[in-house]
């Protein structure tokens, strides 16, 4: 058992309650130590108790519960302490237990150790950190599939059978002489051909999980009093933007986010993008222009009810090439713009005052974004995921084109088929460094 650490489980701040946490070597010892209780700690049940300091001083009141080996979060022995949620008692605890022989957690290192000790893969322990940080009920959703294992009973019958084709290419090498079952040039082309398969079906879903774990950034674009402010309200459904008749009221960006069918989508009103002589107006022009590079899908706004001006057409040249959504407002006062002009693009009419073709932009951005939320999907990748099922399919793929031509030894194609199988096994935590939980794990806070 490693040795004991200790950290604050429950956010910063005053609370009602807050969890002191202890994992490791000789817990129990260390926290009874300080935390007395009337009678014997018995594993999972909940102790009332005094948390008393180094001098015998009474710190605070509450409840110790103890979770014995291997029954337990990180499969260590366990001890969690719910005080008063006043940040200065629960500093002193951390005190208290560290001076009786606690290390402070490192960042993640509870859910680390909960890996390292086999209570989950590294899929698992990941949805860990994006449960905490889901920013909508899909992201929630997918976290907690992947934290029940979706994503690992994906992802281990693709590396098993890329391990039995192993096992059978060793058999080959090792037993040459010896009149023992092989597999065929063909059967191992349509053993390879089902992987890559598998992984392409995996790979499908990253742009989505993408976007579902960060979110879309959308900017909103055009000239002066197009009406990009009440397009913004209207897809946030409150007033945020300040609206009024005055050309450049926003004079810098505002930023706000959104869920569309559980998607988060950052909304940026940028300043209207024009030649400005007020100074504050420049600075906000600039830090528009930031964020239109930094977007997934521009809005590009023009009113509808007039004719296009040179100011329009300057700032479609600036973005045509973007992905780009062109949005024509105030259709309920008339179109006089020649929508042939933004042929090639998709063009969607909308009355942002009156809430006209809202819904219609909404699927309109989740589609230019790439985004495809799939009824009973259970399990989208995450960029890290991305990358080793791309490295998969890559070996993959080039050893088929050479097998498929070439008389390739079995010890060469053990070489491919064992690389593409660790990169397999590096996304579910089973072939690993220090080095890749030490980034996973970084991300995580002290106390999970």
């Amino acid at each position: 058992m490693r040795e004991p650490i200790v950290a604050v489980a429950t956010p910063l701040g005053e609370s009602a309650i807050g969890v002191v946490r202890l994992s490791g070597r000789d817990v129990l010892r260390i926290a009874t130590k300080f935390f007395r209780t009337k009678g014997p700690v018995k594993p999972r049940f909940a102790h009332y108790g005094t948390l008393l300091d180094e001098n015998g001083e009474p710190v605070d009141e509450g409840i110790l519960v103890y979770y014995k080996a291997p029954r337990s979060y990180t499969g260590e022995d366990m001890v969690e302490i719910s005080l008063h949620g006043n940040p200065f008692i629960l500093k002193k605890a951390l005190e208290v237990f560290i001076s009786g022989g606690c290390r402070l957690a490192e960042p993640g290192e509870f859910t680390k150790r909960a890996f390292l000790n086999g209570k989950m893969d590294l899929t698992q322990a990941e949805a860990v950190a994006e449960l905490i940080s889901a920013k909508t009920d899909l992201a929630r959703k997918v976290a907690l599939r992947q934290l029940r294992g979706e994503l690992g009973r994906h992802i281990r019958p693709l590396r098993e059978s890329l391990l039995e084709l192993c096992a059978y290419l060793e058999a080959d090498i090792e037993f040459s002489e010896e009149d023992i079952p092989t597999l065929t040039k063909d059967q191992v082309i349509d053993m390879v051909e089902k992987v890559i398969a598998g992984v392409e079906d995996l790979l499908r879903t990253a742009r989505t999980g993408r976007f579902i774990r960060e979110g879309v950034k959308l900017a909103i674009v055009g000239k002066p009093n197009v009406g990009k402010s009440s397009l913004f309200n209207a897809l946030l459904r409150e007033d945020r933007a300040i609206v009024t008749d005055i050309e450049g009221t926003t004079r810098d960006y505002i930023e706000e986010t959104v869920s569309l069918r559980g998607v988060p989508v950052s909304l940026v009103d940028t300043a209207g993008i024009r030649e400005a002589k007020d100074p504050v107006e420049r600075i906000g022009v600039r830090r528009s222009l930031e964020k239109i590079e930094e977007a997934d899908v521009i809005l590009f706004v023009v009113d509808g009810s007039r004719p296009l001006t040179e100011e329009d057409m300057r700032i479609y040249d600036r973005v045509k090439n973007r992905n780009l959504i062109v949005v024509v407002n105030k259709t309920d006062l008339g179109t006089l713009i020649p929508l042939e002009i933004f042929e090639g693009h998709s063009i969607i009419k909308v009355s942002a005052l009156k809430g006209l073709g809202i819904q219609e932009l909404e699927e309109e951005i989740l589609r230019k974004a790439g985004v495809f939320v799939e009824e009973g999907l259970n399990i989208y990748v995450s960029v890290r995921h991305e990358e080793l099922l791309r490295k998969a399919r890559e070996v993959l793929e080039r050893f088929l084109e050479r097998y498929r031509v070439e008389d390739i030894s079995p010890e060469i194609a053990m070489l491919d088929i064992r690389e593409a199988a660790d990169h397999l096994g590096e996304i579910i935590g089973e072939v690993t460094t220090e080095d890749i939980l030490g980034s996973i794990f970084s991300r995580f806070c002290i106390g999970k």
